[in-house]
């Protein structure tokens, strides 16, 4: 992305701020006339005497990366997003053949998700859910559904952007293949 231009040319000095969001917490750095240090989440402040042709550089990672959900959130535990940068990204059916539903799908963590010819792409599993007449069991293994076969690398969308494309069926926090359990919030409080 290129940068603006601050026409400056004083002896006083003056602070320059720039604002590092949180989702950059890991690889943001800052360039100042040829010199990088890393930074974090906040902002970063210069000041000094600026004169014409000082340069400034702030670098963001927009690499894809998983997000996790706080594990009390019931709704969405055992689930991840996925973001780049500050776009999150979602799954849509239209992007996955021979599948009526996101809901058969399963993302696999143990990879994570890679930027492949401009889209970010994660590895899915289909699951197989036990189709019994009703829906509780005393036996957790009969409750857990049977993971499938892997499916090729499957492009995400942005949020923004799904819809376009006939009916579908989305979704942002993705269910895991890992066997997550509901954690002791009592335990996780102390």
């Amino acid at each position: 992305m290129e940068g603006d231009e601050t026409a400056c040319d004083t002896d006083v000095p003056w602070s320059l701020s720039l604002r590092v969001p949180g989702w950059a917490a890991q690889g943001a750095t800052v360039t100042v006339d040829g010199h990088t240090r890393p930074v974090g989440p906040g902002y970063v402040t210069e000041q000094r005497i600026w004169r014409p042709g000082d340069e400034v550089v702030l670098s963001l990672p927009m690499a894809p990366r998983f997000t996790y959900p706080d594990p009390r959130i019931d709704a969405v535990r055992g689930c991840v997003a996925v973001e780049r940068g500050p776009v999150v990204l979602a799954l849509e059916s239209v992007d996955v053949d021979g599948v009526d539903s996101v809901d058969e799908l399963r993302v696999d963590t143990g990879r994570p998700p890679r930027l492949s010819a401009g889209r970010v792409t994660v590895s899915l599993r289909r699951v197989h859910p036990n189709d019994h007449d009703w829906p509780y069991r005393t036996d957790e293994a009969e409750s857990v559904p049977a993971l499938g076969e892997e499916l090729d690398e499957v492009a995400l969308v942005a949020y923004h952007a799904w819809a376009n494309r006939g009916p579908s069926t989305m979704r942002v926090w993705l269910p895991t293949t890992a066997d997550r359990r509901t954690p002791d919030l009592k335990e996780e409080a102390r």
